[in-house]
């Protein structure tokens, strides 16, 4: 046997080192894939952009910003799905515009609670309805800091008016150096003591008004640290209000540096925005208004709209899990602690969920499972709750996803439709069973066993708190209490669904792609509308329960099928794919004597309906193929390497011997 040459041995560590590194590559790709993978699934397009001059943080960023900081924060804290908040939001926007100098003070702020990482952040603070305003203090330390507004945040002036007597309570109770002193002009200064006060500084404006000042306060913030205007204020009995007005309204008076006659003297004010308004006017040139502005400070938007192919107009079982995801690890554990009356809605919730909700016999057990648990609960916490339907779901084979995957309810924007698409048609279907087990039953009370249970859940766990109380007001409106006959479970949810989207259609909530109708449509049921175009009752209410009883198992991931060819003498004369989509029966079996005849499963369930809670399996095989490979690249090219160096190779006598 003769020694390798150098140059094969050569060949050969390169080829190693080659292998090596790419398999390392291989490696990596494969891991910040799967890193990257959740994050992707998760994003949540929010309501503002970097066009808004608004503070966009998330639980990452939160803490930094606004904890120790020399600044107030008021933030909203919204649901970028939330009805009440995307209809809020031109509100907000427009009001963080016209405060957008008072970013050094007080900074308008905002957390999207929809996206899933915010989730612990936006408990924390308490915060289980949207938009929830609060306002943190200079140098907050931690939650208890956060103010809650219960103004009317729609009256931007009041708005703007009432934080800037927060501001003021604040800066008296703290003194920062950098605020206003917010303290009116002493009774006893005169108006040329004040003009003198002023020195160099080219304006003086004065605010005339009764205490609470809030015309002087929100100016005095807007021009906090302007060196080319002062503003002072004076109530209306003050000898400088007197020498210029002769009643106790609320006035304003700008004047320019050596001149004791106003530039402007206005009229009764109402508003501070009145005053800033005039000054930028008369003084705006000269008092750097036209310097450039802030920067932007909200974070960009990375996520794509959804793309609107799917048909509108269909009951999915992906939708309907979905629905029942997001209701359990989203909305449910939004408060830190469940009792008393929010724990008594939601035990009637999921009992009425264990007898009447839709999908395969897995997600009927878990409702099952989960009811049963929690009628023997007097205060259930967001981590107990969250632990339970973990527990649950692993025990029977993760029913739910985790990954939440909209088809007929998609929006063509990530917050448009989706849950609350999902959740009406998940009431809609489990008043239709209802009535399909019940009609016979004369002790079947359509109220107190299925709707008044739904109108309870939605007033207590809606996040979007203006669309709970809505529903509510809606419920009253169609007189709830009145339902008797058990047809009217359905019909009723029917009537009270379409009253909603009329009363709805059109508005910032409603998708372009998909606008809010009547139900059914004509193009659905042509014959349930008379000449006039008014719904026919008769006839539209068995459309509406046959619709809602033909639940689809259409995936989201292409269906597996079979090519299917005709021939005839002997030639192709058709050819077609073909799908596998097994029917889907809505109640297979009876889930309490399916639980009663194993109380106690020992078995684990899995990858039931085709579900994985993590990433594909597949990508854990291929990574643990690319470690092995690099192994076993990494022991040959040892043994390769040893072998070149071995005595046994290189002696004389042994090649002799060969």
């Amino acid at each position: 046997m003769t020694q390798p040459s150098s140059k094969v041995r050569n060949i050969g560590s390169a080829c190693c080192l080659v292998l090596t590194i790419t398999a390392i590559f291989m490696l990596l790709f494969w891991a910040i894939f799967l890193a990257l993978q959740p994050r992707l699934a998760q994003s949540d397009g929010g309501l503002y952009d970097s066009n808004d001059p608004i503070l966009e943080l998330d639980i990452n960023t939160f803490d930094a910003a606004v904890y120790g900081t020399k600044k107030a924060h008021f933030i909203e804290f919204y649901s970028s799905w939330c009805g009440a908040c995307i209809g809020y939001a031109p509100t907000f926007k427009k009001f963080a515009k016209q405060v957008e100098k008072w970013a050094p003070i007080v900074q308008v702020t905002v957390v999207n609670c929809a996206d899933d990482k915010n989730m612990p952040l936006c408990r924390q603070h308490g915060v289980n309805s949207y938009p929830t305003l609060k306002y943190f203090k200079y140098l907050s330390a931690n939650k208890d800091d956060g103010m809650k507004y219960s103004g009317d945040k729609y009256d931007i002036n009041k708005l703007e008016h009432d934080i800037s007597g927060l501001v003021q309570a604040d800066g008296q109770r703290q003194k920062p150096e950098t605020w206003p002193t917010f303290l009116p002009i002493d009774e006893s200064t005169s108006f040329e003591d004040l003009v003198k006060s002023i020195d160099a500084t080219p304006f003086l404006a004065v605010i005339i008004q009764e205490n609470p000042a809030v015309y002087g306060w929100s100016n005095m913030i807007n021009y906090n640290g302007n060196s080319a205007i002062k503003i002072a204020f004076v109530a209306p009995s003050h000898q400088i209000a007197k020498k210029f007005f002769s009643d106790d309204h609320s006035h304003a008076l700008l004047f320019a540096n050596g001149n004791n006659e106003p530039i402007w003297k206005s009229g009764t004010i109402d508003s501070w925005l009145n005053v800033q308004e005039k000054i930028d006017e008369l003084a705006g040139d000269k008092i750097g208004l036209a310097t450039e502005p802030p920067p932007n400070l909200a974070a960009p938007v990375a996520a794509s709209a959804a793309s609107p192919t799917n048909n509108q107009f269909e009951v999915q079982l992906t939708d309907l899990k979905s629905a029942m995801s997001y209701m359990l690890y989203k909305e449910i554990p939004r408060r830190e602690e469940l009792k008393d009356e929010p724990l008594g809605a939601l035990k009637e919730w999921m009992h009425t969920l264990k007898k009447y909700a839709p999908g395969t016999t897995p997600m009927r057990r878990l409702f099952y499972r989960l009811d049963e648990w929690l009628q023997l609960q007097s205060v259930v916490t967001a981590d107990e709750w969250t632990a339970k339907v973990d527990e649950i779901q692993q025990s029977l084979g993760n029913p739910l996803p985790k990954e939440i995957k909209w088809m007929a309810c998609v929006g063509s924007k990530p917050n448009l439709r989706g849950y609350t698409c999902g959740l009406w048609t998940l009431a809609h279907t489990i008043t239709v069973e209802a009535y399909k087990q019940e009609k016979h039953n004369s002790n079947f009370k359509p109220v107190i066993d299925v709707l008044e249970p739904f109108r309870k859940f939605i007033w207590h766990f809606l996040s979007c708190s203006e669309c709970a109380q809505n529903f509510t007001k809606e419920a009253e409106k169609q007189e709830l209490h009145l339902v008797t006959r058990a047809e009217d479970v359905y019909a009723w949810l029917w009537r009270t669904h379409n009253f909603v989207n009329q009363r709805l259609s059109g508005s910032l909530t409603d998708d372009p792609a998909f606008p809010k109708q009547q139900f059914p449509p004509k193009s659905l049921c042509p014959g349930c509308y008379d000449s006039d175009g008014k719904v026919i009752e008769e006839k539209a209410l068995p459309f509406v329960f046959k619709y809602y009883s033909n639940i689809k198992t259409d995936t989201v991931e292409e269906v597996p099928g079979y090519k299917v060819v005709e021939f005839e003498n002997g030639k192709t004369v058709a050819a077609g794919q073909r799908h596998l989509n097994p029917k889907f029966q809505v109640h297979a079996d009876k889930v309490d004597k399916l639980e009663q005849l194993d109380a106690s499963p020992q078995r684990a369930w899995k990858s039931i309906d085709g579900y994985e809670a993590q990433p594909s399996k597949s990508h854990f095989y291929f990574l643990w193929l690319s470690l092995i490979g690099i192994v076993l690249i990494v022991v040959y090219c040892k043994y390769r390497r040893n072998r070149s160096k071995c005595p046994w190779n290189s002696s004389p006598v042994k090649q002799n011997i060969v």
